[in-house]
Formats: structure tokens, sequence, C-alpha cells
């Protein structure tokens, strides 16, 4: 049986000096990527010179990985961080040159540009430990982490603790990657395990994407599912933009502190410290941010998960929002509150490791196609239009159940073509039509489920 590999993330329980040795640990690997795109620079320009020896080592998967041993030696405070995490700092930056490369060439999709410097403020600089076991193991909730030995060539490491640990029982671990965001830490694994078999398809439900409610489905059971929108996002947004406004009204450049170099000598730079006040502020809108972005995931794999559960096959509309609105409100609320692009990978992911189906079908004019007589509106029908009546058979259709059906059928078709479905099933929309309808409201805590009769 063939193999696939899956990334389990889990949150690090860790004190604020542990937090610091990760925090150094980070920026060691940022310093490191900037050198690299430094001497990329250097290389690139000897090559433009005909210099072939400078091609080898920048246009190569481990040109500049080769590099570290020398760099080592000239900046002896790399050693204090494990070889996995430098070294793939050094991939890295070659992935980014070859994504350059290939994308001038017309061989990859869309614009990459040439790699630039990272600020390590604006983005934590994750490590990656790219072999099994070697610079890390778990022993229950504990992660233990090797870091280098440094110039004393004595052996460090630190102990991160894990409250999920359990989730890794038996679990053949590939890979790890340590990331910050929010200011909170957490541990990525990549875990290996048998390919599950695609189950067969009997029941297929097609959704409809919405910005008025979350989705509309409709189900081979003929049966309605309106799942509402997480209106509860909008507080949220209300709240993180008070957080905002309040932190901002702080002194971010309270002090200004001289750097000095190795030896205690005051150089010509500059840093600035923010105030306590927007310190604490900011630690505030963090974990009102992170908050939110969690009950989010929550909300978007319990949905998921309830629906793989109910069916074999699970379709989804291709739109996504593109900036349209009649007014920033509006707009900020289709684009910025809008989870419908995150969704889909959600259901794919979740469809995949429960061995069941998840498609996008074309929704094009599923909308203003009447689902009994195939009879198109022209021009369309407006948002708030939530009821109309078909003008060639009289048929009164609600617009997200119309479009839902409209979907339905494609998928069907689709299914049987590609000889899924065990039974080619009928796919008018008079057999499609429901004959009940049901609300789900899924909240942080709980999931309601209401019938509409």
């Amino acid at each position: 049986m063939s193999k696939e590999n899956y990334g389990l993330k889990l949150k690090i329980d860790l004190s604020q000096e542990t937090a610091s040795t990760l925090d150094g640990q980070s920026k060691i690997c940022n310093w490191l990527y900037n050198h690299l795109v430094e001497q990329a620079s250097i290389l690139k320009q000897k090559f433009i010179n005909q210099d072939k020896e400078a091609g080898k080592i920048l246009y190569t998967k481990r040109g500049l990985r080769n590099l570290l041993p020398k760099i080592k030696r000239d900046n002896p405070f790399l050693k204090v961080v494990h070889s996995s995490p430098l070294k793939n700092t050094a991939l890295r930056c070659s992935e980014a040159i070859q994504a350059h490369q290939k994308s001038k060439k017309g061989k990859r999709k869309g614009k990459m540009c040439w790699p630039k410097f990272r600020g390590w403020k604006r983005g934590w600089f994750s490590l990656f430990y790219d072999e099994p076991n070697k610079g890390f193991y778990i022993e229950g909730q504990t992660l233990f982490l090797s870091l280098g030995r440094g110039e004393d060539r004595k052996q460090r490491s630190i102990q991160l603790m894990i409250p999920d640990a359990h989730l890794l029982k038996d679990k053949t671990i590939r890979n790890l990657r340590i990331v910050s965001e929010l200011g909170a830490y957490y541990a990525i694994f990549t875990i290996e395990q048998e390919k599950k078999v695609q189950k067969p398809v009997s029941k297929v439900i097609a959704l409809d994407p919405n910005h008025k409610n979350f989705a509309y489905g409709v189900d081979t059971d003929k049966t309605a599912i309106e799942i509402a929108a997480p209106i509860w996002l909008k507080n949220y947004d209300k709240r993180i933009d008070e957080l905002k406004s309040r932190r901002d009204r702080c002194l971010k450049n309270a002090k200004v502190i001289k750097k000095v170099d190795a030896e205690g000598n005051p150089t010509q730079k500059e840093k600035t410290l923010a105030s306590k006040e927007w310190k604490k502020r900011n630690h505030t809108l963090q974990e009102a941010l992170r908050k939110r972005r969690e009950q989010t995931k929550t909300f978007m794999f319990t949905v998921a998960h309830l629906l793989f559960k109910k069916y074999d096959c699970v379709a989804i509309g291709d739109y996504a929002p593109h900036g349209a609105g009649d007014s920033t409100q509006m707009r900020r609320g289709m684009n910025n509150r809008s989870l419908l692009g995150r969704f889909k990978k959600v259901l794919s992911w979740v469809g995949q490791k429960s061995g069941k189906n998840f498609l996008i079908f074309d929704e094009k004019g599923t909308t203003r196609t009447c689902n009994d007589c195939d009879a198109i509106v022209e021009g369309g029908l407006p948002p708030k239009i939530r009821v109309w009546r078909c003008s060639n058979c009289q048929a009164v259709h609600i617009r997200d159940e119309n479009a839902a059906i409209n979907g339905l059928g494609k998928v069907l078709r689709d299914l049987a073509e590609k000889g899924v479905m065990k039974i080619t099933p009928k796919v008018s929309g008079s057999d499609l039509a429901p004959k009940e309808r049901w609300a789900w409201c899924v909240l942080p805590s709980d999931v309601i489920v209401t019938s509409r009769g």
C-alpha cells in the first residue's frame, strides 16, 4: 500500500527564557539567510561576467549549502545552531533562486522576484529539522530539541512541553518545523501513514458558497442544508480595530540605543525600543488575533468534518471574492472576513484524510438558470433578490437553493462520466428538488441544527 504525508500542528508551552532561546536560534538563521542572499548577488554578478564556477554554486540545488563550512569558520556564532536548521536555511535560499529562474523562463506560473533580505521582526524564521529523530525526539509530553555545540564543543539542548503530544503516539514522524505565530509557538510534525483507499460514492452534496450565509447545500437524499455564516467574526474585527487604535496612540519609538560592536565600541547604528504601554497593548492585540484565527480554524474544520461524516463526496462552487462591494464596509465584510478560499483547502485536506471525494465545480450561471426548464435570466439576478419566479415555467425558486441544485446536477453528471458513482443518477431539477430543509449554526462551543420544514 502506498504512503502519504500530512502535517500535525501542536502548540508548545514554554517559559520566557526558552522562548528567548528559540528567538535567538531563529534570528541566527535569519542572519544566515540574508548573508546567503548577499553572497548570491555577488555570485550572480560574477556569472554575468562569464565566471562559470560562480554559476555552479549559484544555480545548483546544494551550491549555497556547500558554502556553510567556510561561513561557520568566519562566523563562529553560527555553531550554536544545530546543523539541520542551518542546512535548510541555505536550501531555502537556493529554492527561492530556482523559483526565480523558472519564472523568468516561463516554467512556473506567476512572477517570482530575486530573493530579498528578510526582516526578522516582520516574520519569525522557522527552524526546520528535516531528518527523523535527528536533532529532536519525543518522550511523553516533552520535545527534546538539540542546538549547536558552540565553540566550547558542549552539547546544548532545550526541552519544550507539548500538551497534545499523545496525538503522536504510534505515528511515524518524518520531520519537524518550529514556528511562531502571533506570539505563540508551534511544532509542526510531518506524519507518514498508509494511504487510505478511496471509498465508493453513494451520497453527494453540492455547496453554493455565499456571503449572506456561509454556504447552501443540496444532497442526493433531497435534503437542503443552509450553513450560517460566522457572524462573530464581525465582533472580532470591531474589537481588533479598537485594540489597534489604542496601541497606535502609544509611543512606539520611546528610547534610542546606540549599537556596539563585538569589542564593545559604539557604532553609527541605532535601534529604537517601544514604550512599555505600547508593548502591553500590542501583546493584547496579538492575543485577540490569535484567538480569532483559532476560532476561525475550529469553525472551518467543524463544518468540514460534519459534511464528510454524512457524505461520500462533497463538492463546492469555485466562487471567490474579488474585491467587489458597494461600500467600504461591504468590501471588508466580503473580502477580509471571507473564509471561502481557506475553507476549500480544509475540505480538500479532510476529504483526503477520510478517504472520501472532494470536488470544485464551475458555478457559472447556476444562480440565474432555472433548474426545472433550464431557462436563463438575462442580465442575472441582483444580490438583494433571494426568491424569484421563472418567467418561462413560472416555478418559484429560492436563490441559493436553485444554484445548489444546478451545481449538484453538474457534479452528478461529472461523477457518472468518470464512472465513480455505482448507479448513474437522474440529474433533472425536479428529481433533485429538496423535500426537507435544515439550518446549521456552528458556534465556537456547539453546533445547532434546526429544521426549516
